[in-house]
């Protein structure tokens, strides 16, 4: 009788997640990229021995298939590309299940629309063109750091969103719904809003900002704005010396970003430790004025 427990001790998600993650974590980041949005199946094949005449004798035989973006079924079919995902998948689960790897396939997920992967459509322009230019003026650095960077910028965005709408409860806490207009705002952070609200006027094809004045602020204008302010949000923060400051780094590290300039490591941890610091500061007290939490 087989101490094999023939099941995986994690979901399918899990599996994919860290599927995922190990790709990362081996510089495989095209792999990565490819298999977002995806999902994946795990079919028994039945005994090993019986299917290819290979395996431990009473392991069950599985195959992995995933459902991808249609676009990316040829390049994930390449023979490295494959490989690497398969040595992955088999390390990944454990000998005590008695499960062997015989087999990884690709099928289309129809529900993954083309326009939705844009990073995938960059990847497969290079890989598939003929032409060596886009090679050279579109070197795997750049691209790898385009994603590495998208990243930073995602987290910077989420950040600074989470500024606005934490300003917004706090304000509309003391002023009601017309707070924005009750707020100790510069003439300067005034005539600001006022340009680029004019320049959101006259460029309709551009998303708006919408009609909260505060997302026609900036990271450092957010900073300016609960420094003038420093009443309503003291008992959060205790000191103007400890949020301003984390704010305008940020704020820089933004910046960077917006003008395709490269953050690195020490930029990206300072942003979590700075973020992290935020969070921990309000949490309690925010939490104790707000039961919805």
């Amino acid at each position: 009788m087989s101490d094999f427990t023939y099941t995986l001790p994690f979901t399918n998600e899990q599996f994919l997640i860290g599927i995922r993650n190990e790709l990362k974590r081996k510089g495989k980041t095209n792999l990565y990229n490819f298999l977002k949005k995806s999902r994946l199946s795990v079919d028994k094949l039945g005994i090993s021995y019986y299917v290819n005449h290979s395996g431990r004798w009473d392991a069950e035989g599985v195959g992995i298939k995933f459902y991808v973006h249609p676009a990316n079924i040829d390049t994930l079919n390449t023979g490295a590309n494959k490989n690497n995902l398969f040595a992955i998948c088999n390390n990944l689960i454990p000998g005590e299940v008695g499960f062997d790897l015989k087999e990884i396939e690709f099928a289309p997920d129809l529900s993954i629309s083309f326009d939705d992967d844009i990073v995938s459509d960059l990847e497969n322009q290079v890989s598939e063109t003929t032409n060596s230019i886009i090679k050279h003026i579109l070197p795997e650095d750049i691209r790898e750091k385009g994603k590495y960077m998208a990243e930073v910028y995602t987290y910077l965005y989420s950040v600074e969103n989470s500024l606005r709408v934490f300003i917004e409860i706090v304000s509309k806490e003391k002023y009601g719904e017309d707070y924005f207009s009750k707020l100790n705002v510069t003439k300067s952070l005034k005539n600001t809003m006022s340009s680029r609200k004019e320049k959101a006027e006259k460029k309709k094809w551009l998303s708006v900002r919408g009609d909260n004045s505060l997302f026609y602020l900036d990271f450092k204008d957010l900073g300016t704005l609960i420094n003038n302010n420093w009443d309503m949000f003291e008992e959060y923060f205790d000191t103007q010396d400890f949020i301003l400051p984390k704010i305008n780094e940020m704020a820089d590290c933004r910046n960077l970003i917006a003008h395709n300039s490269y953050v690195g490591k020490t930029e990206r941890d300072l942003l979590k430790s700075y973020y992290n610091s935020i969070l921990k500061q309000i949490e309690d007290k925010f939490s104790k004025s707000y039961d919805w939490f």
